[in-house]
């Protein structure tokens, strides 16, 4: 059976999108195993220096990789829509 991990910085709060994500996760359930990995995001510090906020990146990123197993095929999506990455990871 497939197997698909969602990683993603930060908690839902709506109930909306918690409800769509449990009706989508019971559709899937016949294909795939589903697993939603919600991770806590870095606190942004009040002034907004660029290299800041590369930190802040650095250590969401950090945080993520740590959660990817090893031969997984992994699709990051952007917010901006700009950037899908493909790739292996070994």
């Amino acid at each position: 059976m497939l197997h698909i991990d969602i990683i993603c910085i930060g908690k839902l709060k709506e109930q909306y999108l918690k409800d769509a994500i449990a009706e989508y996760s019971k559709r899937l359930s016949k294909y795939c195993s589903l697993n939603i990995i919600e991770l806590l995001d870095e606190k942004i510090p009040n002034t907004n220096s660029e290299k800041l906020l590369y930190e802040v990146k650095e250590k969401e990123c950090n945080k993520i990789i740590s959660h990817i197993k090893k031969d997984s095929y992994i699709i990051a999506l952007d917010l901006t829509r700009k950037t899908i990455f493909f790739r292996r990871f070994f």
